[in-house]
């Protein structure tokens, strides 16, 4: 293998081990923000834990009625917050799990990066030896070229990367609809008495709580698709403008829509309105992303001729 080949295929390593060392200080700045979070959520479950206890003892003061209505509705609002904060408390702690693992993952991979930066360092100075040798009015002229191909490779491989995180995300907001259009189904058997309410409504709930798995899941993959984003359309972003959305309050609007009444089918249906927005977006998104490529495949075939002609 001659010097440059090598040496773009080091630069393109390189270029992934050094995403992968800040992929890895923003994941540990993450854990740190999740623990904390999740100790906070725990004493909120706590407590609203407590206060259910307290409302279904005997012997509060009628006064406490008076103000705040009668104790069944007292006690479906505790209900409401105690599940909320279950709810959240399990995102966070599911979170904390799949970020854990994407962290080991990662730090196996940045063992490379020393002997990588050493060997990068070494063919550097090969190649620079070489054009010098060869014709040293040539060197800028082709260190520019080399450059520009090298920057062209490099967002190739930023996009080939975000579509794969895309797919990812897409995926798995699949499976959540695919949940959530079962549990509507299960809910209008259970709405037309057709089958014991007692059967058809946990098997909606158990729908519920699958599709809630799979949005934990699918809130980590569109964070992380969002910061692919982002690498791709920073300063240098070859004359393309696109608005990055923000997933991170994804689900935000998947609990918000699902909580306020957990059994009632008009908020399952409009949980799933909102899983499928952040779909189409996603699914535009692919699109552009996915046109980037042969243009840029053009230019480096380009460059590449251009580069020929200097060195005939």
């Amino acid at each position: 293998m001659d010097t440059r080949t090598e040496l773009s295929e080091v630069t393109t390593k390189l270029d992934r081990l050094k995403k992968v060392d800040h992929r890895l200080e923003d994941l540990n700045r993450e854990l740190t923000d999740l623990e904390g979070k999740i100790a906070y959520l725990v004493k909120q479950v706590d407590k609203e834990s407590a206060d259910i206890e307290t409302l279904n003892k005997t012997g509060v003061k009628s006064l406490f009625y008076k103000v705040l209505g009668s104790k069944e509705e007292q006690l479906e609002k505790e209900r409401q917050e105690y599940l909320e904060a279950n709810l959240r408390y399990d995102e966070a702690r599911k979170s904390l799990e799949l970020l854990v693992y994407e962290r080991n993952v990662l730090e196996e991979k940045i063992r490379a990066l020393p002997a990588t930066q050493r060997r990068h360092r070494e063919l550097l100075k090969l190649r620079e030896q070489e054009i010098i040798a060869s014709n040293p009015q040539l060197a800028a002229k082709i260190n520019s070229i080399d450059a520009q191909i090298t920057e062209r490779r490099k967002m190739i491989f930023e996009v080939e990367e975000a579509l794969a995180v895309g797919r990812g995300a897409i995926h798995l907001l699949e499976q959540v609809l695919v949940k959530l259009n079962e549990a509507v189904n299960w809910g209008q058997w259970d709405m037309a008495g057709r089958r014991g309410r007692m059967t058809t409504g946990h098997m909606k709930h158990r729908q519920i709580d699958m599709a809630k798995d799979l949005a934990y899941k699918a809130k980590i993959s569109l964070t992380q698709y969002e910061k692919e984003l982002r690498d791709i359309y920073g300063p240098e972003n070859f004359g393309l403008t696109v608005t990055i959305p923000t997933f991170s309050s994804f689900t935000d609007i998947f609990f918000d829509n699902l909580i306020t009444d957990w059994i009632v089918q008009q908020k399952i249906q409009n949980t799933r309105s909102g899983v499928i927005s952040v779909k189409d977006k996603t699914l535009r998104l692919q699109a552009t992303l996915k046109g980037m490529l042969p243009k840029m495949r053009y230019e480096i075939e380009q460059l590449e001729e251009a580069r020929k002609a200097v060195l005939k």
